[in-house]
């Protein structure tokens, strides 16, 4: 791990050089998005873990998997359309037809 920081601090001088901030601040700017990456890495292999066990923790873990499934859909989502245009044949409305509406899935029947 430190050859890790020192190389990136060598790689980065340059760089460094010519910002104000202190190098340690400089090099934890560099390091923020592999660091949250790991965290998110981590955090989703132990609710997967937790996740076929039963118990509280099993219920927590798939509990926090299906609320980040929700926000990265939100946060990818589409455009909005009205029910009209989103609607099933037969006048079908169910699950898919909300998702539709909510942007989170394209109409496919």
């Amino acid at each position: 791990m430190k050859r890790i920081l020192l190389a990136l601090a060598i790689a980065s001088s340059p760089t460094l050089a010519e910002e104000s901030k202190p190098v340690a601040t400089q090099v934890g700017d560099a390091l923020r998005p592999a660091a949250e990456a790991y965290g998110k890495t981590v955090n989703t292999l132990v609710n997967e873990f937790f996740a076929g066990s039963k118990g509280p923790m099993g219920q927590a873990a798939r509990a926090n998997i299906k609320s980040q499934d929700q926000r990265e859909r939100e946060a990818n989502r589409g455009v909005r359309r009205t029910m009209k245009e989103c609607i099933k044949p037969g006048n079908v409305i169910d699950d898919d037809v909300k998702e539709c509406i909510d942007g989170l899935r394209n109409k496919d029947w």
